[in-house]
């Protein structure tokens, strides 16, 4: 007569040690590679208004990926008076979420890149009515690790019935 018995299940403790592991490892869970990611951009438009960017991209197929993202740009404004008059000088804001299409190919730890997004930007004293928003980008970004990637690249972006004004961009990208 055999006796069987019934193995333990393991801990919740080993399971998140194993869980970590397997996300630490060089090579990921099972090799697969992220296809999520979150990123922060700085911004510099053509006339030298500062922006930041908060973005999440997901993979559709093939090198496409989608993106959705909130833009933060500020501007020092005078009207009416000097220049250096820091005390009295007010801030513009302006907000533009967008959503958008990125094309990015894996090139041995090189990623060149060309995107598109289009969004609705409220700034200043018009935050009632806003308008139509647009950005075209290429870049290229730069995989130092398997999950962390730091990019650079320039593109148009309008807003309205506005001309496209040039815009440069550094960020980094965290997958997961």
């Amino acid at each position: 007569m055999t006796l069987m018995t019934r193995a333990a299940p393991p801990s919740s403790a080993a399971l998140t040690l194993a869980a970590l592991a397997a996300l630490a490892w060089p090579g990921g869970a099972l090799g697969v590679t992220p296809n999520r990611a979150v990123e922060a951009l700085a911004l510099l438009d053509g006339a030298g208004r500062p922006g930041l960017e908060l973005a999440a991209s997901t993979w559709l197929e093939g090198d496409v990926e989608a993106f959705a993202s909130l833009a933060w740009w500020s501007a020092r404004r005078t009207t009416g008076r000097a220049a250096d008059d820091t005390s009295q000088a007010a801030f513009q804001v302006a907000l533009e979420p967008a959503v958008g299409l990125r094309w990015a190919a894996d090139r041995d730890g090189w990623r060149p890149e060309a995107s598109a997004g289009l969004g609705w930007r409220w700034s200043g004293g018009a935050w009632r009515r806003g308008a139509l928003a647009g950005a075209l980008r290429a870049g290229l970004e730069w995989l130092p690790a398997r999950r962390i990637g730091l990019g650079l690249g320039a593109g148009l972006r309008w807003a309205g019935t506005g001309a496209p004004a040039i815009e440069g961009w550094a960020g980094a990208r965290l997958y997961f």
